[in-house]
């Protein structure tokens, strides 16, 4: 019989224990759990998000092209593609861009930061959130089934939200009371409760209506729980972005700090109930005159507020118009035309100042954020081009009454993206600076400014959660 020499335990422990590379690849250290337990990191899951953000866009903004070029040929039985293509650019747009751009994307990247976090709460949960929606995302787009993928969507998107309010009230800092926690991640908290009242409404709509076999009733049902609360839903993380920003780049603390949040609370209350006066107003000649009105005023008011907060923090500061800020600007001014546009051209042109606004303040995040996700400066001139081509072209494509101006608008909104496009390559191929912990300044306070750029995988790893015992 073969004989092996003994190794002794000496031998046996270092046989066991891997080496630096291994560590970082997961090898020795539990293998794919270890690699699943990296995927699963907020920073990796809200990246993730964000590509998707950006592909639905990229998708949107084709078929948004296609529409102005083709629908002059478009008429009567054959203008039945064009209205296909009309629905499926405004649900890439809104669904699978602007909110888990604002939400899944930079919520999961920065709340945990802001306050202090390890992590998520729920982080394993937040991965399955995203592979939700990037389903619900192929399904959506090939166009085979459109409602289950909207129900799946439901699903995704109300796990996050879960997970985002979770995350809040259980993972903050030790000594770090709710009412210190910075307006960013308190409109995070806000859209995930108005999610967990909206969507499970919109998700059994959804379900009845596949259980029948057709749409009918319950597809109206569905879009009026979610018309109402849509823009509240886009306009709060856009607004927590824009307080950020707005902070950072005044050089001072926000001024009406408490008015600010307050509107908050009223706008996603408000936003979360709105479309129960439908249930009561449904048929009655009144709707068309006091539903308009009371949605004006729900998204109208807390939003003056919010204007008046972020004026006088520029009028008490010293303001610098750096890339950020001026995305900023673009999205206050787009909440002053909202109301303007809405009465010359009803609720929907008031609708659909929306959905501009909310990319408006994503872009303000991205362009804010992006070196603290890869540690180097975006192109100063690129984001210039891309503020001054996105806002022209959103000016003339909003526009009351003037569809000659409409196809130049979209023309300009394409080339936008083009600068956008050439931005993120430049910073992602490293051919900008590499930045500093904080590159704002001083006028960057919150949490994340006190890591290095690009923020470690463990950022706040020995830090104990709020909620969590010792």
């Amino acid at each position: 019989m073969r004989k092996t020499a003994w190794r002794g335990p000496l031998s046996q422990e270092k046989r066991r224990m891997p080496t630096d590379g291994q560590v970082r690849a997961g090898i020795g250290t539990g293998g794919f759990p270890a690699r699943w337990n990296r995927a699963c990191g907020h920073k990796t899951v809200g990246s993730l998000y964000l590509v998707l953000a950006v592909l639905a866009g990229l998708a949107g903004g084709g078929l948004a092209l296609l529409l102005q070029v083709g629908q002059a040929g478009l008429d009567g039985a054959a203008s039945a593609p064009w209205h296909r293509m009309t629905i499926d650019h405004g649900a890439l747009m809104i669904l699978f861009c602007a909110l888990p751009a604002l939400t899944g994307g930079f919520g999961s990247w920065f709340v945990p930061l802001l306050l202090g976090a390890p992590d998520m709460a729920f982080r394993r949960l937040n991965l399955l959130c995203w592979a939700g929606l990037a389903v619900s995302f192929a399904l959506v787009l090939s166009g085979m089934a459109t409602a289950p993928g909207m129900l799946l969507w439901c699903a995704a998107m109300l796990g996050l939200s879960i997970d985002m309010v979770a995350t809040v009230l259980n993972m903050r800092r030790p000594g770090m009371a709710l009412r210190d926690m910075p307006l960013f991640a308190w409109a995070q908290a806000l859209t995930g409760m108005m999610m967990v009242i909206v969507l499970p409404v919109l998700a059994a709509s959804l379900t009845r209506g596949l259980l029948a076999g057709t749409g009918g009733r319950q597809a109206e049902l569905a879009l009026r729980a979610f018309s109402g609360p849509e823009i509240g839903l886009l306009l709060l993380p856009a607004a927590g972005i824009v307080c950020q920003v707005v902070e950072t780049f005044s050089g001072v603390a926000l001024r009406l700090r408490g008015a600010a949040l307050g509107a908050m609370v009223v706008l996603s209350v408000g936003g979360a109930t709105i479309w129960v006066h439908d249930l009561f107003a449904d048929g009655l000649a009144v709707q068309s005159v006091v539903r308009p009105l009371i949605e004006q005023a729900t998204i109208a008011v807390p939003m003056l507020v919010l204007l008046a907060a972020w004026g006088a923090t520029v009028l008490g500061g010293r303001a610098a118009f750096r890339v950020p800020m001026l995305w900023a600007c673009a999205f206050a001014v787009l909440l002053v035309a909202g109301p303007v546009l809405a009465l010359l051209g009803g609720p929907a042109a008031g609708h659909a100042v929306a959905l501009p606004a909310a990319l408006f303040a994503t872009f303000a995040g991205f362009y804010y954020w992006i070196g603290k996700m890869t540690g180097r400066a975006c192109p100063e001139r690129a984001g210039r081009l891309h503020v001054a081509l996105a806002v022209g072209g959103s000016i003339l494509l909003l526009a009351p009454h003037q569809p000659a101006f409409v196809s130049t608008g979209v023309v300009l909104l394409g080339l936008s993206m083009l600068a956008f496009v050439a931005a993120i390559a430049l910073t992602l191929a490293g051919r900008t600076r590499p930045l500093a912990a904080n590159y704002w300044g001083p006028g960057a306070r919150t949490l994340e400014w006190t890591v290095p750029s690009p923020a470690p995988r463990d950022s706040f790893a020995g830090i104990l959660a709020h909620g969590a015992r010792a």
